[in-house]
């Protein structure tokens, strides 16, 4: 789980950003150690047979900073690695109103969309807590989303990610309400991997946040 892929160190304004650099790496370490990216297809069997897929990976970006289309793209495009991009609705075109960062616009999102490595997915209507919706609010949230996303960029969406996507943030009627709308799966926050799936279910997994933190501890300061 990756949201925002920034160009320096001094950019890099809290554990929901990672440096262009230590992003390659990664990748590069990843491809190095002979890991498998997964497109959708795979993921979904990974989801459901785990235990198959033990050194298999799949990137994903939530919120969609446009910094995704301009630092990290190009390199996922140079090791032609899928990745799945998890669209909050309302911050296309916006600029972040904490980071200050500008989201995702909306000519970037559809290049990327064309390009058969991108996976579209969604990420709510807005970016809020789903324990503050109600049940119906909840469901319509997220029907909403998949309809809308999937009329504006001719994409099929079948996979959804909490906005704050912990416990705390996400109660368990929201995540009845995912399979509920028609999606196949639903992400969280929680750390893990997804042979962790029977403690959350199909409609929040969980998923490893790389942050600077974290890239050092798997492989330092160099490949």
């Amino acid at each position: 789980m990756f949201h925002s892929v920034v160009d320096t160190n001094e950019q890099v304004y809290s554990q929901f950003a990672i440096t262009k650099d230590s992003f390659e790496r990664f990748i590069a370490h990843l491809v190095k150690k002979g890991n498998v990216a997964m497109d959708a297809d795979l993921l979904y069997k990974a989801i459901e047979h785990p235990s198959n897929y033990k050194h298999h990976y799949c990137i994903t970006f939530d919120d969609i900073y446009d910094s995704v289309y301009t630092n990290a793209y190009p390199l996922l495009k140079k090791y032609n690695i899928p990745f799945v991009v998890f669209v909050t609705d309302e911050l296309v075109d916006k600029v972040d109103p904490c980071s200050k960062l500008p989201m995702i616009t909306e000519s970037h999102l559809r290049e990327m969309l064309a390009d058969p490595l991108c996976i579209l997915a969604s990420h709510g209507m807005e970016h809020k807590m789903f324990r503050n919706y109600t049940h119906a609010e909840a469901v319509k949230a997220l029907v909403d989303s998949k309809r809308i996303l999937a009329e504006k960029y001719g994409r099929e969406v079948e996979i959804f990610a909490f906005p704050f996507g912990r416990r705390v943030e996400v109660g368990n009627d929201a995540i009845r309400c995912v399979k509920e709308a028609g999606y196949k799966y639903g992400f969280s926050a929680l750390d893990g991997s997804l042979k962790q799936r029977w403690l959350s279910g199909r409609f929040f997994l969980p998923r490893v946040l790389v942050d600077e933190t974290y890239c050092l501890k798997v492989i330092g300061n160099r490949l």
